[in-house]
């Protein structure tokens, strides 16, 4: 959701397969997933370091944000929130998941309400000024979405003008907008679900944000198709989020990171959500 700003083996897969499966909600707000990986000599490798909650790995994460994190049957799921629970297993800990507005999530983080944010969050050098960053897990393109119908009249920026794109606050496809989108109104929105139904009431012509978000609609709601991937832009990547100097925290989780990518664990989570469209890092 990027300004969200850019930038081993059996027994592993086994770990896996495990917490894929151990979701349960603590209430609307929170969902925990129990985990029992454990380094040599009974250790974990997240054992010692400075958390919000000990034994937790607890993350803020603005929902829905569809595909990567959104609530299904009274349980958090989606993309962030499977990897997150996979390296939080490879540390040892629990993991748990807190509902923020994005635009009100870094305030959150600094607060210490939550360990990373974990919702779609690019990597990028204004970010990096204020935040540490896990190592990229997804690369991502902005987009531009319209109702089924109007790519002819409504599919790209210059056609925009005199019109209102509909973006969500915070975000580098907000940010994206304000630079690109001459002429055009740009009224932001909290969240992605109220974006969404803004145009489907045509309150605004188009949205503007990431690809794998407005494919995720346009495939699940068979209303809206993505009329434009900005490809000149340089790719996003997305990445988890952590207070400035959390050194340690962010070896640990970059460590996890490398092992989740290098099992079938990470390939596993992104084609379950996004088929054999599946992008990665």
């Amino acid at each position: 959701m990027t300004i969200r700003p850019v930038r081993s083996r059996l027994l592993v897969l086994v770990a896996a397969l495990a917490l894929l499966g151990a979701a349960c909600g603590d209430d609307d707000d929170v969902e925990t997933s129990a985990t029992s990986t454990t380094a040599a000599g009974g250790a974990t490798p997240g054992e010692n370091l400075d958390l919000v909650s000990e034994g937790r790995l607890t993350a803020c994460t603005d929902i829905p944000y569809a595909p990567f994190e959104f609530e299904q049957d009274g349980k958090f799921d989606g993309i962030d929130i499977e990897l997150v629970r996979a390296v939080a297993g490879r540390l040892g800990l629990t993991a748990e998941f807190k509902d923020v507005d994005f635009e009100s999530i870094f305030a959150a983080l600094n607060a210490g309400e939550c360990d990373i944010v974990a919702s779609s969050v690019s990597i990028t050098p204004e970010r990096l000024e204020t935040l540490d960053f896990s190592e990229g897990y997804y690369e991502i393109n902005q987009s531009l979405l319209v109702r089924k119908g109007e790519e002819a009249t409504l599919g790209d920026l210059d056609k925009l003008a005199g019109r209102t794109i509909g973006v969500q606050s915070e975000t580098t496809g907000a940010a994206y907008a304000r630079a690109n989108a001459e002429g055009a109104t740009i009224r932001e929105f909290t969240g992605a679900d109220e974006l969404f139904t803004a145009l489907r009431a045509r309150q605004v012509d188009a949205a503007l944000q990431d690809l794998p978000v407005n494919s995720y609609n346009a495939k699940t709601t068979g209303e809206t198709v993505v009329a434009k991937v900005f490809t000149e832009a340089e790719k996003e990547q997305y990445g988890f989020a952590m207070k400035k100097g959390s050194a340690e925290l962010k070896a640990a989780i970059d460590d996890a990171l490398e092992q989740v990518k290098a099992d079938d664990t990470y390939p596993t989570i992104l084609r379950r959500f996004l088929g054999d469209t599946a992008g990665a890092v």
